[in-house]
């Protein structure tokens, strides 16, 4: 797993030839530098807060009798760090790694390698660790405490997000450096800078920060991770498939029409014939579709017909699979059969028709929320098209449709205001400070009042007076900005916008299948943490921690900043929501520095469950004035699944 893979060797050939070999080796071994502290830091995040934590397995000041057994050189290597013991007391190992203050939240920054000893017996020397030692030695710990087998699989995973970001690290560099051709850039370095949006989106080169396999992509052998992937600045042309009229199935809310969202899609360079209907889908996808029995038979009966690649291209973004062009209307959110971080990404037929649902509520919603914070805005998805194919069975049925499913979603600059950019908060607020330079914040505590407002309110309002839970996690946000300051926040992906099952009865869905139904139903509870978790834990406290910069003063009046907006709101809305009480206690109690709702991203893998198995670790509130014990009402809530959130 140590070696770069072909195509990121393929760039690197493509480097100035006159760049010598000496200089291309030192930015192999850079980026795989790189990528190891990554993987490691990712790992500790997630083994620190749902593990080692809440089983006081850390000691955060360790006896003095155990700095002088490590190796020499090191006590002063790192003078100024902290120590971190974690107890490893199934495998009856030691881990102790430097580290920096922690932080209000229980984070911390790491100084690499970790150090590991054995405590069995008359104990052992310590030993450094790489990132596969380190990533073995935790996954056996867990597995040995919850008596289950060694998960090799998801080692396997772990590794090859590490060799992913390897290849990241190593086409960023020459990005940055200038040395790709023109053919591959498609464009100047320069010349996408201008598009701050899109620069961002294809910027998420660390991904989630508390995710043990951010860049596992599991691309089928040959599909080329930096022909596909966002982090290597490319663009695409879609893959054209012709499909008889009638057996295309195309939903759309008004005022959009199937004949126009067709028509929007359309490429310029092809032409379908009559009667029949052209249809995108993401070209890994088109070969997958292509091997599958009943296709084939689809295509020797001439039901579609297989136009190839053509027409212009776009650019994926964050989420892989998710298409932008910048001039045209619509994103394109389609189907991909390959696991992308936690499961295969492909639109389930109940998804397409909840999108739908969705976005014909939100159309009567939004002014409400838009109410306040003026610069609130969602991306709509009024329509998603697929294939439906005669003579079926259910199995191949659901393959078909779900394969060609697509949803479109509302293009971002249709509204953003003259003068206003837009930059995806996941990319802003991430390890390494890609945009470092670009946006420039002179007062910090100013900006994320600012943020904190725009989208703070907007998604409390829309949880307590509408029963609508919203996932704002980083990837799903984007900030507007007009000279560098937060105007407003875009929030998008209905895929995981849920309802209160008690404020919105299945009767009052009738236009949902029970499937679909099912999938955006939780209780107020489920959507409490996931609200918190998405907009405290996963968001703001990344936020935070990016503009703070490991200043311990700032960090708290940041927060505090935080605070005083929640405060607002709870001040503003307990006059008209629809239940004040319910909204009054859960905001005091969220004031008042009651644990917060930390996704085990871990634990679910090793486990082998489904992603919306997993649960809540507690996280110590920014807001507590010391250590806070859980309620029972905490406790009870944070055992509910948290469902698919990133």
């Amino acid at each position: 797993m140590n070696a770069i893979n072909p195509a990121t060797l393929n760039l690197l050939q493509s480097a100035d030839t006159e760049i010598s070999a000496a200089l291309q080796q030192l930015r192999i071994q850079q980026a795989k530098d790189e990528a190891s502290h990554s993987t490691q830091r990712t790992l500790l995040n997630c083994y620190i807060r749902e593990v080692a934590r809440p089983r006081q397995q850390i000691t955060e000041q360790p006896d003095s009798t155990l700095l002088p057994t490590l190796p020499f050189g090191w006590c002063q290597r790192f003078k100024l760090a902290q120590w971190l013991q974690i107890g490893l007391p199934e495998s009856q190992k030691q881990l102790i790694l430097a580290v920096t203050r922690k932080t209000l939240m229980g984070n911390y920054r790491y100084f690499f390698p970790v150090l590991m000893r054995s405590v069995s017996g008359s104990g052992a020397a310590w030993k450094t660790l790489k990132a596969e030692e380190l990533a073995s030695v935790l996954i056996a710990e867990i597995c040995l405490a919850e008596e289950v087998a060694f998960n090799q699989e998801f080692l396997q995973q772990i590794l090859h997000s590490m060799h992913t970001k390897q290849g990241i690290m190593l086409s960023e560099q020459l990005y940055q450096a200038g040395m790709q051709s023109e053919q591959l850039l498609q464009e100047s370095v320069s010349g996408r800078q201008q598009d701050l949006y899109l620069y961002s989106e294809q910027s998420l080169a660390y991904g989630h920060a508390f995710h043990p396999t951010p860049k596992c992509r599991q691309w089928d052998a040959g599909e080329g991770e930096a022909r596909y992937a966002p982090e290597y600045r490319q663009s695409f042309q879609m893959h054209w498939f012709e499909v008889k009229d009638e057996l295309l199935r195309v939903e759309t809310i008004a005022p959009l029409q199937p004949d126009q969202l067709m028509s929007d899609i359309a490429p310029d360079t092809l032409q379908a014939e009559e009667g029949f209907t052209l249809v995108p889908v993401h070209p890994v996808q088109a070969r997958y579709l292509l091997q599958l029995p009943v296709i084939q038979q689809a295509l020797a009966l001439e039901q579609i017909r297989d136009a190839g690649i053509s027409g212009e291209s776009y650019y994926p973004t964050a989420s892989v699979r998710t298409l932008y062009n910048p001039d045209k209307p619509w994103f394109l959110k389609g189907s991909l059969n390959i696991r992308i971080t936690n499961c295969v990404r492909k639109n389930a037929i109940y998804e397409l028709e909840s999108a739908l649902a969705l976005h014909k509520r939100l159309q009567g919603i939004e002014p409400d929320l838009k109410a306040y914070h003026q610069g609130f805005r969602l991306l709509g998805e009024p329509g998603f098209l697929t294939v439906t194919l005669p003579g079926l069975d259910a199995s191949e049925d659901k393959a078909v449709q779900e394969g060609f499913g697509m949803v479109v979603r509302q293009n971002i600059n249709t509204v953003l205001a003259d003068g206003e950019d837009a930059v995806l908060a996941g990319a802003l607020f991430q390890q390494g400070a890609p945009l470092a330079g670009v946006i420039d914040i002179p007062d910090k505590l100013a900006w994320l009042e600012a943020y904190a407002h725009a989208l703070i309110h907007p998604m409390l309002a829309a949880y307590f007076n509408h029963g609508l839970i919203f996932e704002p996690h980083l990837q799903n946000t984007v900030i507007c900005l007009k000279d560098n300051m937060p105007t407003g926040v875009i929030v998008r992906d209905f895929e995981g916008v849920k309802l209160v099952d008690q404020r919105w009865p299945e009767q009052e869905l009738t236009d949902l299948t029970a499937r679909a139904c099912q999938s955006v139903h939780y209780s107020a509870d489920q959507g409490w943490n996931r609200v918190r978790y998405c907009l405290f834990i996963n968001n703001l406290m990344e936020a935070v921690s990016w503009l703070a910069n490991d200043q311990a003063e700032l960090e708290q009046a940041l927060w505090q900043t935080v605070e005083t907006v929640i405060s607002a709101f709870l001040h503003k809305a307990k006059v008209s929501a629809p239940d004040p009480a319910d909204l009054e206690y859960r905001l005091t109690a969220l004031l008042a520095g009651e644990p917060l709702p930390g996704k085990t991203n871990l634990l679910v893998r090793i486990s082998k469950s489904p992603d919306r198995a997993a649960g809540y670790a507690p996280v110590v509130s920014p807001f507590a004035s010391g250590q806070s014990i859980m309620s029972s009402h905490s406790a009870t809530s944070l055992s509910l699944n948290c469902q698919e959130v990133i």
